[in-house]
């Protein structure tokens, strides 16, 4: 939002790079380079979205040249049209859908999590529903032996997730990263205990 985009490139993909990772670990049974593209289109997806709900602030960075590749699709305005009606949402669950085909997940996550992120974008009720929802089809197919209580345990970790990451103040970097990183920690500590046991 800074137009700073060396700087968001560069970020964009330490990342990617950082979800490729990630769904490598997630899903251990999926050829690397599945994952690797999954953590990819996962991401793409990712930045659209973050483009559809800060649209307004994007837009000033679009007055001066703006290097290839830094936006996925920021569209023109349309007068009156609210966030909601975005059509660009389909793509995003389309993204979303081509990381569970590369994963073996029910592409149900793929419209729940698109839902997810499009009521949360926009503070509207509802979203912490869905995102368990979503969450725990993910859970399901990452850990096939964990019972329902170990999925929704997990997912509750997942919305942990989501608040710190809402309630970061950006004055206190070190406790919010520190907060961060010990829910993150505690969440694949139990994914694998789950993995050792099954």
């Amino acid at each position: 939002m800074a137009c700073d985009f060396d700087a968001a490139q560069i970020a964009a993909r330490r990342a990617t790079e950082k979800m490729s990772e990630s769904f490598q670990i997630d899903f251990p049974d999926v050829p690397a380079a599945d994952a690797k593209q999954a953590g990819e289109l996962f991401m793409r997806a990712l930045f659209l979205q973050d483009e559809i709900e800060n649209r307004a602030a994007f837009y000033e960075c679009l007055s001066g040249p703006v290097p290839e590749g830094v936006f996925v699709d920021v569209a023109e305005a349309v007068p009156g049209m609210s966030i909601n009606d975005d059509p660009r949402w389909e793509d995003v669950r389309i993204l979303l859908e081509r990381v569970c085909t590369q994963l073996g997940i029910d592409t149900e996550y793929a419209v729940l999590h698109a839902r997810f992120w499009r009521l949360h974008g926009q503070r509207r009720d509802g979203w912490r529903t869905i995102a368990r929802r979503a969450h725990r089809i993910k859970l399901a197919r990452m850990i096939p032996a964990a019972t329902a209580t170990d999925i929704d345990d997990l997912s509750e970790y997942f919305l942990a997730g989501v608040d710190a990451h809402d309630n970061w103040c950006r004055n206190d970097p070190e406790r919010d990263l520190s907060l961060t990183t010990d829910i993150v920690g505690r969440y694949y500590q139990r994914i694998f205990e789950l993995r050792d046991d099954g």
